[in-house]
């Protein structure tokens, strides 16, 4: 017994130095790298994901080739946000524009250990009845159909988060080893229409849900509106106990990425140290929403690649 004892407390050892020579080692390799090589290497393997970085505003968004266009969107993708540790606040925009009904999907909140804010343009192929439309599989908008959109996230502890403007489908911004309950977030959404019948469309549903002429402003076809508080009947996702829980358990596993990664202090030398020493977190990480086999795939591809 006192030999076998002795066998594994010199293993236990063993691994011990051998996984403090390996850490030692990582961190040396990121600290190498100049910014523009892991700037280049982030976005390497943010794209398989569907994700770039912007290492100006330190975000990470989605690329407008994302391989989530592919699936569209349906309710039931954030009826199971909070079993993936997504609190979040969601508007749904529904209206009827060229024999089509269109859903302007727009979200903020807590996604995991990242924080951000999402809008997405889908649509049916025909008009769907409103009691239908929770229960309809809207397609992503093809490329002759994204617009100009533009999200500005502010909180109430750290001001403007960030501010992103790109022409997109599905435009998204998440900041890394931040929590933030939605509650505190405000975001500012702006759409250029490609003309006045559909910014119409669009005015007339936002106005039903709600919003007021202080959360709209009009300029052309160009809309700006302020979302805080959620007006649509479909909101809250989940009960407000199992909403902070699910912030609770995010908070934690915040602090438990910040206090691992405590080597480096900014955004991209965290996640290329997690990426070398544990790529399963990594990948968790990096990818806020729930991916396929095929983006699984790719990121192997790319691991092998980078080394």
């Amino acid at each position: 017994m006192y030999k076998l004892l002795s066998i594994f407390i010199l293993i236990a050892i063993l691994f011990l130095i051998l996984n403090h020579c390996r850490k030692k080692k990582i961190i040396c390799r990121v600290r190498c790298m100049c910014a523009a090589e892991k700037c280049r290497l982030l976005n390497e393997l943010a794209e398989p994901f569907g994700f770039c970085y912007d290492h100006c505003q330190d975000v990470f968004s989605t690329r407008t080739d994302a391989w989530q266009r592919t699936f569209g969107y349906g309710k039931l993708y954030d009826l199971a946000a909070p079993s993936m540790n997504m609190v979040l606040d969601t508007e749904p925009v529904y209206f009827n524009y060229q024999k089509k009904t269109w859903l302007f999907q727009f979200w903020k909140g807590q996604y995991g250990i990242t924080a951000g804010a999402e809008m997405g343009i889908y649509h049916a192929d025909t008009i769907v009845a409103p009691m239908l439309r929770g229960q309809t599989m809207f397609q992503a908008a093809e490329e002759r159909e994204m617009l100009p959109m533009r999200i500005r996230l502010l909180s109430d502890c750290c001001g403007q988060m960030f501010c992103l403007s790109h022409i997109h489908w599905w435009l998204t911004g998440f900041l890394v080893g931040r929590c933030i309950p939605p509650s505190e977030m405000t975001a500012e959404y702006t759409i250029t229409f490609p003309d006045m019948e559909m910014c119409s469309s669009f005015l007339t549903s936002l106005t039903e849900l709600g919003y007021g002429w202080n959360e709209i402003e009009l300029d052309g076809t160009t809309l700006h509106f302020i979302f805080s508080v959620p007006k649509s009947p479909e909101s809250p996702l989940s009960p407000e106990w199992r909403q902070k829980f699910v912030l609770w358990k995010d908070r934690l596993l915040c602090r438990i990425y910040l206090r691992f990664t405590r080597p480096f202090s900014t955004t991209a030398d965290r996640l290329l140290y997690l990426y070398y020493y544990l790529p399963f977190a990594f990948r968790r990480t990096i990818c806020p929403r729930k991916f396929k086999k095929r983006a699984w795939k790719k990121y192997n591809s790319s691991r092998r690649s980078a080394y």
